[in-house]
């Protein structure tokens, strides 16, 4: 008979068969194994108890765990390249001023799922936590396992227009890639005729590939809407985002005015004024 490597641990034993068993969870750690490759002749060979196999499942599942970090990570990067601030605007660091708002924005993020091609339009007064809001539920859903982008109109059309005609189109579906894009503060930049085309074919390229849109603006959409409109673009815009975003209003106080004061306490106990 033909013994092959064995490991033994202090605490290991052999059973009445010869076999190596576990100290610890009394499982072999060996077994006859009889076949032609030997010759007909009969091997014990090494096999792994049920803790080394736990073990073995263990190291498997951190491996995994440490690889969706690293792609979660990656994600986020990607998705608030333009501003790394928003990367802790999460839920757990909601300040709690808005409860309403909160579970609504919490609600969407998480019952999201692809192929739900409908969003929000977050409007209001500045300093309400559109932003903040929006990030968090980019932050919720990359979390869950989703790709997202969080952009704005002034980004979307400087990358656009810095490439080639040739390019525009594969620059444009990069857009339409990612569950959720959201495009931040719009109308806050240059907002003509040929700058919302950017805009418009970006939301109907995401539109007809089932893919949401959340955005958030200054605008108030039941102004922005009227055909008689002077800002030109705005109808066609408000339009065609109505469509498929469902809009919420933020009227809470000020939270920029706030965070004003307190960063002046700071700074007044810190230079001793």
């Amino acid at each position: 008979m033909e013994k092959l490597t064995e490991t033994i641990a202090d605490d290991d034993y052999r059973n009445e068969d010869g076999l190596l068993v576990c100290g610890r969870c009394g499982t072999p750690k060996e077994m006859r194994l009889s076949t032609e490759l030997l010759g007909g002749h009969t091997a014990i060979v090494p096999i792994p108890c049920e803790c080394m196999k736990r073990a073995e499942a263990e190291r498997r599942e951190r491996e995994l765990a440490a690889e969706r970090e690293r792609k979660i990570e990656k994600t986020r990067t990607e998705c608030f390249a333009g501003c790394t601030f928003f990367r802790g605007c999460t839920f757990d660091a909601d300040d709690g001023r808005t409860p309403q708002i909160t579970a609504i924005c919490k609600d969407y993020a998480d019952t999201f799922s692809r192929g739900d091609m409908n969003g929000l339009l977050l409007w209001g007064k500045v300093g309400t936590g559109k932003s903040f809001y929006a990030a968090a539920i980019a932050n919720r859903l990359i979390d869950n396992g989703f790709s997202a982008l969080q952009t704005s109109v002034q980004e979307i059309v400087t990358h656009i227009e810095s490439l080639p005609f040739s390019e525009r189109p594969k620059a444009k579906s990069r857009f339409a890639k990612y569950d959720l894009l959201i495009i931040d503060d719009l109308g806050a930049h240059r907002s003509t005729e040929y700058v919302m085309s950017h805009v418009l074919e970006i939301l109907d390229l995401r539109y007809k590939n089932s893919k949401p849109v959340v955005v958030t603006t200054n605008l108030d959409p039941n102004l922005n809407t009227k055909a008689d409109s002077d800002d030109a673009p705005w109808p066609r815009i408000f339009s065609r985002i109505l469509e498929r975003c469902y809009p919420i209003k933020f009227a809470g106080e000020n939270r920029r005015e706030y965070k004003m004061m307190e960063m002046r306490k700071a700074m007044r106990k810190r230079l001793g004024l």
